[in-house]
């Protein structure tokens, strides 16, 4: 993954926790991510640091580190 890549995807990941945390200020769900996001600077693999950024400011705001209902989830095909 490159850099812009990373980026958009960690901007996905703040307007999905500001839809998500509606009756928070923007700015407490930007301020999450950004801190998230900072965590994990220096990590030379970086496929998973959106994913894992999310579930950490999700979890900063009040949410659980899993971010999925399994209940909500779907049934894979053939099952």
């Amino acid at each position: 993954m490159d850099a812009n890549d990373e980026l958009r995807q960690i901007s996905q990941v703040q307007d999905r926790l500001i839809g998500l945390y509606s009756h928070k200020r923007p700015d407490d769900a930007a301020l999450a991510v950004k801190d998230a996001h900072q965590h994990f600077e220096g990590i030379r693999v970086r496929d998973f640091v959106p994913l894992l950024v999310e579930r950490r400011a999700n979890k900063a705001l009040g949410g659980d580190d899993v971010m999925d209902d399994p209940a909500e989830v779907p049934p894979a095909h053939g099952e």
